[in-house]
Formats: structure tokens, C-alpha cells, sequence
């Protein structure tokens, strides 16, 4: 049985970043790329790095992936910024959980990413048991953290993980809020990114 692609977010044409729920298996990178290829799109992709080895992390690399270390906390956002400034017109894709097994909470990068870049999110997520994945229309962030996880979770409701024991919770660490110092800091590193950008082609990471 075939998978079957939904895309909500077709009408848009502007860059977005896709935030792409649940992440319970290998798979779900591989699902992400063809979502992407399906609507027309090639998304720069972040992966971990120890998942981009061997022959897999081949094909990841020569699909558009970034290998990236999820516990690098602001320092992996900021070198995410200096990169995608380069070609920002292309979409970044990226997993809010971070790793396949179950997690408490999300990561925050996508939320910090979207507020500092303007960028608006594509919530993009699977249902095993239905063989589908959906792409939704994109969302802007408005820095009110329970409004708008409130609107991931409405729109994520439906997904299914291959392993539903491994899906995370939406929902940020407890406490967590957003650095206004540092915000205005990574803005500066993304106006600086794209100050630099080439002018005869994008490259990719």
C-alpha cells in the first residue's frame, strides 16, 4: 500500500519551516525528503549527526542535509542561522523532538528560528496506520508560547507514529521562555547571513 501526500501549504511560495511531528524512526527523514520532492520543494534538512554515516549519511548529505549535534543548544541555532542565510529562500526542515525515542518536550530552535528570521512554520506530520502525510498552511509565530503550541497541538492531533510509544508531548521545558537579548543578537547573525549571501547561486548545506 502507497503513501498518500496532502499538501495544505501549496498556494504559498515563500520560504517556511517545516516542523515535522512524530519522529519515532529513521524513516521519518526519508518521508520528510519525499513530502518535500512531492510538493515541488527541496528543503534543507537538519539531521543529527551520527545518523549522517555510512551509506545513509551519503544520501542525506547529497539530499540537502545538515548534520547538526541537538544538544548545542543556542550555539547549533546560531550556525543554522549563518548557513540558511545563505539560501533563504529554501525551506529548513527539522524535527521539534530532536531524537526518535520519547522525549519530555520539545527543542525549542524551530520557535527561536521562526521569531528571529520572520520565517513562517509549516507543521508538516505522518499517520502510519493511515499511510498518510500532510504538509499544512503555514503559521505565524506570535511569541505567545501557550498560543501557539496551542496551535501546533490542533494541527498535529491526527498524526501516528510508526512507534506511538515514542511520540513526544507538544509542549515546551517548563519555564522556558524566549532571551529577548539573545533573540536581538541571532537577528543580527541572520541579517549579517544574508547580507553575504552569493548572487548567482544558492548554495545548499
Amino acid at each position: 500500500m502507497s503513501w498518500t501526500f496532502i499538501d495544505r501549504a501549496r498556494g504559498y511560495c515563500g520560504p517556511s519551516i517545516w516542523v515535522c511531528y512524530p519522529h519515532t524512526t529513521k524513516w521519518d527523514a526519508v518521508l520528510m525528503l519525499a513530502t518535500g520532492w512531492w510538493s515541488g520543494a527541496r528543503p534543507l534538512t537538519l539531521v543529527k549527526a551520527e545518523e549522517c554515516t555510512g551509506i545513509q549519511g551519503l544520501f542525506l548529505r547529497a539530499a540537502g542535509c545538515l548534520p547538526i549535534d541537538p544538544r548545542g543548544g543556542c550555539q547549533t541555532v546560531d550556525r543554522v542561522l549563518a548557513r540558511w542565510g545563505r539560501s533563504p529562500s529554501r525551506a529548513l526542515a527539522l524535527s521539534p523532538e530532536g531524537r526518535i525515542e520519547a522525549t519530555p518536550h520539545w527543542r525549542t530552535g524551530f520557535y527561536i528560528l521562526s521569531l528571529v528570521t520572520g520565517v513562517p512554520v509549516t507543521y508538516s506530520w505522518m499517520d502510519y496506520g493511515r499511510r498518510l502525510a500532510v504538509r499544512e498552511a503555514p503559521v505565524r509565530l506570535t511569541g505567545d508560547i501557550p498560543r501557539d503550541l496551542e496551535v501546533a497541538r490542533s494541527l498535529l492531533q491526527d498524526a501516528v507514529g510508526r512507534y506511538p510509544e515514542k511520540v513526544s508531548p507538544i509542549r515546551f521545558c517548563e519555564g522556558w521562555s524566549v532571551d529577548p537579548a539573545r533573540l536581538q543578537s541571532q537577528r543580527s547573525l541572520w541579517l549579517a547571513g544574508l547580507a553575504n549571501k552569493p548572487t548567482r547561486r544558492s548554495l545548499g548545506f
